[in-house]
């Protein structure tokens, strides 16, 4: 029997369907803001009622050479002219990712409504080549969510 410890060796991040190669690190965050209701003649606040939720995954990658998020199709290419760039832009549809037990194949967490906001590489005088990810989402379930 597989121990219940998910380890980084073990969990498996993927984009689309499409195992992310190489990647180092995935984080998934997911926040509630809680405003609060602060009345006249008192003090204390009555109470925090939730108002926003947003979730975004940051991912740290190897950059491989001919495998670009672009040629992926997960961020848009630039085109000849800022009108071709804004249709690239607009044309990127949402995605899905996904982490997984790769021992048992079972989903850890699914993200919905993922679209890529942010790269950046990461060049070194005598490193291996990174980059970052950062993403948007709508909502994020875990294997609570998922069973």
């Amino acid at each position: 029997m597989a121990s219940p410890i998910l380890t980084g060796a073990r969990a498996r991040f993927s984009i689309n369907g499409v195992k992310v190669g190489y990647a180092t690190g995935v984080s998934v965050r997911e926040s509630l803001t809680h405003e609060p209701i602060k009345v006249l003649d008192e003090i204390q606040v009555k109470e925090h009622v939730p108002v926003d939720y947003e979730v975004s995954i940051t991912a740290d990658m190897i950059r491989l050479i001919g495998t670009t998020l672009k040629s992926l199709g997960w961020f848009p290419k630039q085109g000849a002219t800022p009108k071709a760039h804004l249709d690239n832009i607009l044309a990127i549809g949402e995605m899905y990712a996904h982490i997984e037990d790769s021992s048992s194949g079972d989903l850890i967490t699914v993200v919905e409504g993922v679209r890529v906001s942010e790269r950046n590489v990461n060049i070194t005088s005598r490193g291996v080549v990174g980059e970052n990810v950062t993403m948007v989402a709508l909502r994020v379930r875990d294997e609570s969510d998922l069973s």
